[in-house]
């Protein structure tokens, strides 16, 4: 289930037809700006990621490395260099309860920063709680968003998978839909959600969990138009989901229903790994953050980062949400004035009592909500993209996802003053 290597062929090359292709005339903005290397004493951060296994979401832990880079190249956190290092979970629950303890207790690492797992969240929820460390990445399972300690900038496949669905309900009419996914633990939160949600509008939703070791997706893609369901929310990283998109073209699928797919979809070389004539305007992609050729002035940094710092990081939501969470960190731990006082326990605080980090590449600004907080869903404002002529393009700007969970999320969003700032609501 790695990325397969046909991808690989002008993987870059989509970048530019995807409009995707970096301003390379800005400059930069990372940290300080100073312009001179830190060369203080090192400030260790690390995450764990989900590389091999069931999938790879590596390309988030290389745009935090390449931002941290340039923050070094420019000062640093006040003259301390950041030694940034991340562990693969494996797709294991032992593995990652392993990782986890090498970091935060072996290497007493300050803060968590990028790790983007199929399940870490699962054995480190208590191990952070009880070490004081927090986690800024991008998460699947219920505990990434329904901890103390664990803040992601992703909205999540729960949110992702309903956004989608309730698109597709507002704008092409559907009245059933189908969620499939590869069974993992926590794999049941994300289309547990979309169940609810349909239960809201009175949509009939039934769940598909597939096989992740041994997938036949000729059989998955069987298995779901014989539903005779009008749509189709279908899980998976972007390999994954161009072979389920051509065993779906072999069997007329388009045709049959509509297909919705999560934001691990919108990457710039999806668009390359399918048949884009076959699948003109007739898939909708929900796009956890901002469009990958956005011209604002953060997604034009990214991009400028990325290629100043790491020009072989793929181009995708996941690498712009590791982006924003060195961002956050970064921005958290220059607060602290003194050098010799950056610590786990001053920037576990400056992390917590932060204030709202505003960014165009989110519909609105990114917050921890203080040291009280007991969950976390900061992103769940989303858009949605299609593929026309061959290329991406933006259907629907943010809309606030319809989830009968965010009740408590939402109240604090509140009183914190949080506002969307794109709504096509």
């Amino acid at each position: 289930m790695q990325r397969f290597l046909c991808f690989l062929i002008g993987v870059f090359a989509m970048a530019w037809a995807a409009g995707a292709a970096p301003a390379f005339a800005a400059k930069p903005d990372c940290g300080m700006n100073t312009g001179k290397a830190a060369t203080g004493e090192p400030i260790p951060i690390g995450a764990v990621t989900t590389m091999t296994g069931l999938g790879s979401f590596k390309e988030a832990d290389d745009a935090v490395k390449a931002y941290f880079d340039c923050v070094n190249a420019n000062g640093g956190i006040h003259g301390r260099p950041i030694a940034y290092h991340d562990e693969d979970d494996q797709s294991k629950l032992d593995v990652a309860a392993q990782a986890g303890k090498k970091l935060v207790v072996d290497n007493k690492d300050y803060v968590l920063v990028g790790s983007t797992s199929i399940i870490e969240c699962i054995p480190n929820e208590k191990l952070y709680i009880d070490q004081n460390i927090l986690e800024i990445g991008l998460g699947i399972p219920p505990q990434c968003y329904q901890s103390k300690n664990i803040a992601e900038i992703n909205a999540g496949p729960r949110q992702s998978g309903i956004g989608g669905l309730d698109f597709a309900r507002r704008k092409l009419g559907i009245k059933s839909a189908v969620c499939s996914i590869p069974k993992f633990p926590g794999s049941d939160y994300s289309c547990g959600g979309a169940e609810e949600w349909g239960k809201k509008f009175g949509v009939k939703v039934t769940s598909i969990y597939s096989d992740p070791v041994s997938p036949d997706y000729n059989s998955l893609v069987l298995q779901i138009l014989a539903t005779g369901y009008d749509v189709i929310m279908i899980y998976g990283t972007d390999d994954i989901g161009a072979q389920i998109y051509n065993s779906a073209q072999q069997q007329d699928g388009a045709a049959k229903m509509k297909w919705t797919a999560p934001t691990s979809f919108y990457t710039v070389r999806f668009p390359g790994a399918i048949d884009t004539k076959y699948w003109n305007d007739r898939t909708w992609i929900n796009a956890e953050l901002a469009p990958l050729d956005s011209k604002a002035k953060d997604n034009q940094n990214w991009l400028a980062v990325m290629a100043a710092y790491g020009p072989k990081v793929l181009k995708d939501s996941f690498s712009q949400a590791g982006y924003i969470a060195g961002r956050v960190a970064v921005r958290a731990m220059l607060t602290i004035k003194d050098p010799k006082k950056i610590n786990r326990n001053t920037v576990t605080a400056a992390i917590q009592n932060m204030k709202p980090y505003p960014t165009d590449i989110l519909c609105q600004p990114w917050y921890w909500g203080g040291p009280g907080a007991m969950e976390h869903n900061p992103n769940h404002v989303t858009r949605t993209v299609t593929i026309h002529d061959g290329k991406w393009k933006n259907v629907e700007g943010c809309y606030d996802d319809e989830d009968p969970g965010l009740a408590s999320v939402e109240a604090t969003e509140k009183k914190l003053g949080i506002r969307i700032s794109d709504t096509a609501k």
